[in-house]
């Protein structure tokens, strides 16, 4: 009895670990890629909690996001659509202000320069 409780517990530890994996090398690499791109876009000013801040302190609100996150976050996908998109205090979305002035979703937004991204890497 003693030990299939023990064999029970060791196999509910392995699945909850391979489900709490977090994003593997390839999805981190789009992610950097992702942020980096943004990095580049000094044209563009970012919208949170309808205050604006400058591309660099986006970039590093976003990667402060993103380690807190831990193994929440699998894809790139997910890092748009969880972490970069919206604030996780007040549930406002993020919006991007293009160069001509136009306000745009911060999810629309990333997930072109994540296409933007993969172009490059093919």
């Amino acid at each position: 009895m003693k030990r299939a409780l023990i064999l029970a517990t060791v196999l509910i530890f392995l699945a909850l670990s391979a489900q709490a994996r977090a994003l593997d090398g390839g999805e981190l690499k789009r992610v950097d890629a992702l942020l980096s791109l943004l990095s580049s876009r000094t044209d563009v000013t970012f919208v949170r909690n309808e205050k604006e801040y400058p591309v660099d302190k986006a970039v590093s609100h976003l990667r402060s996001k993103l380690k807190r996150a831990g193994s929440r976050i699998k894809t790139a996908e997910e890092f748009v659509d969880h972490l970069a998109s919206k604030s996780s205090m007040s549930g406002k979305p993020y919006q991007v202000i293009l160069p001509g002035g136009e306000k745009v979703d911060a999810g629309v937004f990333f997930h072109e320069l994540l296409r933007e991204v993969d172009g490059k890497r093919k």
